[in-house]
């Protein structure tokens, strides 16, 4: 009897479009205001943009998208890279959250990003692919690619 429930209910979820081929959820990508990636976090919006120094800028939105400093929330971001996972700090530079360091050399790896509002808060978390080239149909970073057919990009 469980096993038809389930079977029911994942049908029922791939009927109504919630889950994909591959029987995961995908989220839209939508990018931010810079050309970013936006991620939909507890209070509005923050947008994960990698800047041309390679250090990570975020910056968070309210939800008419004007941009609001940042006050408790707090960012970490590890970068899965050929060379070994890297953990990013952040500090405070005006309306934004700014890595210290860079990003790692490379290409084609996994960024994951975990944002809390407040310390004590229990984290987001965003898994983000990153590449480097710019999508030569959407003119946005790959990372924040909003084509319909991003996964037949080459890279």
């Amino acid at each position: 009897m469980k096993t038809v429930l389930k079977a029911s209910l994942i049908l029922i979820a791939i009927a109504s479009g919630s889950l994909a081929e591959e029987g995961h959820v995908h989220d839209k990508i939508v990018p931010g205001p810079k050309g970013g990636r936006l991620l939909e976090v507890t209070s509005g919006h923050a947008e994960f943009y990698v800047e041309k120094d390679k250090k990570i800028s975020v910056t968070f939105y309210d939800p008419e998208m004007k941009p609001v400093a940042p006050g408790e929330q707090m960012v970490k971001v590890i970068a899965e890279a050929p060379a070994g996972k890297t953990a990013l700090d952040f500090e405070k530079a005006g309306d934004a959250l700014v890595s210290s360091s860079p990003l790692p050399e490379g290409d084609g790896y996994r960024i994951v990003v975990q944002i809390r509002p407040t310390a004590d808060a229990k984290p987001q978390n965003f898994r983000i692919d990153y590449h480097d080239e710019m999508c030569g149909e959407c003119k946005l970073a790959e990372y924040a690619c909003v084509c319909s057919d991003h996964k037949s990009h080459e890279h």
